[in-house]
């Protein structure tokens, strides 16, 4: 095999992994944003609850 044809062969491996890379990371894009999601969600929902918007569960004895 000639040195131009294993530079070539390289680049082609080089970018077919490179694009299997990028539809894999566009596949799990939906993934990512619905994970970030919930956390916004646990975020607010401990906030209402810290601020005293929810229903407490602690009871103070007087």
């Amino acid at each position: 095999m000639k040195y131009k044809d294993r530079i070539s062969e390289r680049e082609y491996q080089d970018r077919l992994e490179t694009l299997l890379k990028n539809a894999l990371t566009t596949n799990l894009q939906p993934l990512r944003s619905l994970e970030t999601a919930t956390k916004k969600r646990r975020a607010q929902k401990k906030a209402a609850t810290d601020s005293g918007f929810t229903k407490s569960t602690k009871r103070t004895s007087g």
